[in-house]
């Protein structure tokens, strides 16, 4: 740095660290149909764009598209998406390239195939030129791809040899040689220019079924990442028993993982329609842990249709894109400890209308306090005030109603895996307990200077506790360190005490007891 002699000011501009990406609870994971995209694969998108590259536009018969369209909106920023279903056909065709005597390929024929299953690739047209003296005095093939409601994708100047990794590269579409090999003779003769024209058809929806939609669960549950989690098309997919299946397996898997919530929508206000459907999850979700994995929400939403019909304007939405792009933006505006409740929803001009009481604008007193005497929470427009979420809670009426302090408990569990995880095979004993004592404090101290505990002090906010006590000579022999942690959130609840236990295997287990 040079030495300053003079006094004045001066701009020295430097290379900022960067820092260590923070800890994220605002991810939210998609199970349903998409209109293209790999069936049963977890995919990470962090923009609409992301999502449209991978999956796809709207979907006129899927409500999943239209939702991760609402998360963005409400200011969510990364999604993992499951595509579910299996079978189906992927659109292709099939051109004769035997024309082509001055080529050298692998076959006299091109197929082309959609990348993935669906009617989407229907009416794709892929027009490949071929030349046979391109700038560089050898043959050159250009491609040019036309995907119905999409923009042209083209790939020009290329070598015979680059011509499959060049429409693989497109994500569209793949291609393969078929038939007999072509080889160009010495001297050979033939057109100087040839135009091959294919368009795609055949393909067709994969099947929906329970088991795709259990596969789906599996999937998503092994993305630590995923911290809100939903499946807008379950409802209309599956039948009632199935989808309750499903329900509860969603709200096992995020029940054992204690980092994740469920979200659910309701059908409506009504009673004749409300009543039945929480009956039926109630059956499907029964024990406490589970209850309190859930929360559910009513009624669904008008918001614009995106498929840009000209008779409906607007359209009923799910809301659970809506909900979980709001409860992610309030954990990165305010912290995973506040109730994501009296929040504004983007991307939403009202509630459904014709569903409830004399008006069809506006739920009655008796409808609303039903659905929260049932923990539905709800949605509603005021005058004045806009469309929000009026109510915060899970579907379990006990100590584990609020969902502020289940996705503040969902924060600590993650912070607390990312610092003891990389202490499994270290040896059981005292200077491991000190040490598993002070990761795990570290993570509550940080929830305490953020008001999310209560209490004056740490000691009154939270315990850790890893000593001979809780790791008796049993414990060790088996390979075992039990850590035993309680932390009382800012609202008035009694304590939540967790177990924390590396097994013999390497394996990190939190329960909540």
């Amino acid at each position: 740095m040079a030495t300053l002699e003079l006094p004045g000011y001066r701009v020295v501009r430097g290379i900022r660290a960067t820092p260590e990406e923070g800890l994220r609870n605002d991810v939210a994971g998609f199970l349903g149909q998409t209109m293209r995209g790999p069936l049963g694969m977890p995919v990470r998108v962090s923009s609409r764009r992301a999502y449209a590259t991978v999956f796809g536009g709207q979907l006129a018969t899927a409500a999943t598209p239209r939702a991760v369209e609402a998360f963005f909106a409400n200011e969510g920023e990364v999604a993992w998406v499951v595509r579910t279903g299996r079978g189906g056909a992927a659109a292709s065709d099939v051109a004769d390239l035997g024309a082509a005597r001055r080529l050298t390929l692998p076959g006299d024929r091109l197929r082309v195939t959609a990348t993935s299953p669906g009617a989407w690739a229907n009416g794709t047209r892929v027009r490949v030129d071929y030349r046979a003296f391109g700038p560089a005095g050898g043959p050159e093939l250009d491609v040019r791809i036309e995907v119905p409601g999409e923009p042209a994708v083209q790939r020009t100047g290329l070598a015979p040899d680059e011509l499959l990794s060049a429409i693989a590269t497109t994500g569209l579409v793949t291609a393969s040689f078929e038939g007999t090999a072509l080889t160009a003779a010495p001297g050979a003769t033939g057109p100087a220019w040839l135009p091959w024209q294919l368009e795609l058809a055949d393909g067709e929806e994969p099947d929906q079924s329970r088991e795709d939609y259990l596969d789906a669960v599996t999937a998503q549950a092994q993305v630590d990442e995923i911290a809100l989690v939903c499946a807008p098309d379950l409802a209309g997919d599956l039948s009632a028993g199935d989808h309750d299946d499903v329900v509860a397996a969603l709200a096992r898997a995020a029940a054992d993982g204690q980092d994740r919530l469920v979200i659910l929508a309701g059908p409506s206000l009504r009673p004749d329609e409300l009543t039945p459907w929480r009956a039926r999850i109630a059956q499907a979700v029964t024990d406490a842990p589970q209850q309190r994995a859930v929360a559910a929400y009513a009624p669904w939403l008008l918001a614009e249709n995106l498929m840009r019909t000209p008779v409906e304007r607007y359209a009923p939405a799910n809301p659970v894109g809506h909900v979980c792009g709001v409860i992610a933006r309030l954990d990165r505006e305010r912290g995973s400890g506040w109730a994501p409740a009296n929040a504004l929803v983007n991307d939403a001009i009202d509630v459904t209308t014709a569903t409830f009481g004399s008006d069809p604008n506006v739920a009655t007193e008796a409808e609303r306090v039903l659905a929260m005497g049932q923990q539905v929470n709800l949605l509603r427009c005021r005058v004045g005030g806009g469309l929000e979420i009026w109510g915060a809670r899970t579907l379990d009426p006990g100590d584990g109603r609020q969902i502020a302090h289940r996705r503040l408990l969902h924060r600590l569990v993650r912070a607390i895996r990312r610092v003891a995880e990389p202490l499994v095979f270290d040896t059981n004993g005292p200077v491991l307990w000190f040490t598993v004592v002070r990761a795990v404090s570290g993570a509550l101290l940080e929830a305490f200077r953020s008001g999310f505990l209560a209490g004056e002090t740490p000691d009154q906010a939270y315990r850790v506790t890893c000593d001979a006590t809780t790791n008796t000579p049993d414990r060790i022999d088996a390979g075992e360190v039990v850590c035993e942690i309680g932390f009382a959130p800012a609202a008035p609840m009694e304590f939540i005490t967790l177990r924390l236990t590396f097994g013999a295997q390497g394996l990190l287990e939190v329960v909540e007891q």
